[in-house]
């Protein structure tokens, strides 16, 4: 997960990081945070997508942390924004801006903690990725683009959005690079499938988001279910089991 905080108060910065720095170490979670204090020096490092999570304070010199938020929203970056600031004079006008947290100093530990858990998993899910070889090449693979991954002559295929990527690791390495993400669940010997991309549990597998379906292996399928189950539940998803 990348992190950029745009403030002219350094010491405020700095506390800033060292609470986030703490949250993100001790949920084993990889962060990368960056400084920046001014706008116009997080600008000129600036393009939409880089980063995750905006800490922005509002009153700064030269571009001031509101008409930052609006630049970022007019070039349809997405990023989570969080103002801090010392007054709640511009709590209002945030909502303008989609900005999710208004984030008062001195910074309460507690009250951060809290703003970070309410998007910590889904936010590490995507700036998570695993590294193979293809083809010969090194290749990075967000683990929220892969659909599952199954064995093929002696090789790993992962089936992403992009397309199949084969590798030559054994499956087992495969799940120890795996092994903390909850959301790939073993299907078969061979074959596990990231139960986010799930759009159906139907009664021979798994449909699903791109139309595929994943097939389950009959013995201990409902254990397998049961899985699937309990995953919806602690993640809040709507879908069912047939």
């Amino acid at each position: 997960m990348n992190i950029a905080i745009i403030d002219d108060i350094a010491s405020d910065a700095e506390q800033l990081k060292r609470i986030i720095t703490s949250y993100f170490e001790n949920r084993q979670i990889p962060t990368e945070i960056r400084y920046f204090s001014s706008a116009e020096a997080f600008f000129d490092d600036y393009r939409p997508g880089n980063f995750q999570i905006l800490f922005l304070d509002i009153y700064m010199d030269g571009i001031t942390g509101m008409e930052a938020a609006r630049r970022i929203r007019n070039q349809s970056d997405d990023c989570i924004l969080v103002f801090v600031t010392t007054s709640s004079e511009f709590a209002v006008e945030s909502y303008d801006v989609n900005a999710a947290y208004y984030l008062l100093k001195p910074f309460q530990p507690e009250k951060l903690c809290q703003i970070l858990d309410s998007f910590r998993l889904k936010e590490a899910l995507h700036a998570r990725y695993i590294e193979i070889i293809s083809d010969r090449v090194p290749v990075r693979v967000p683990l929220h683009s892969i659909l599952y991954a199954d064995t093929f002559r002696n090789a790993v295929c992962l089936h992403t959005d992009a397309g199949p990527l084969r590798s030559y690791l054994t499956f087992h390495k495969f799940e120890d690079q795996i092994r903390d993400c909850h959301n790939f669940l073993s299907c078969y010997r061979g074959c596990m499938v990231n139960m986010d991309r799930i759009q159906e549990a139907t009664d021979d597998g798994f449909l699903l988001d791109n139309g595929e379906t994943v097939q389950i292996r009959k013995r201990g399928s409902a254990s397998i279910r049961k899985a699937y189950l309990q995953y919806l539940f602690s993640s809040g998803e709507g879908k069912s089991l047939p």
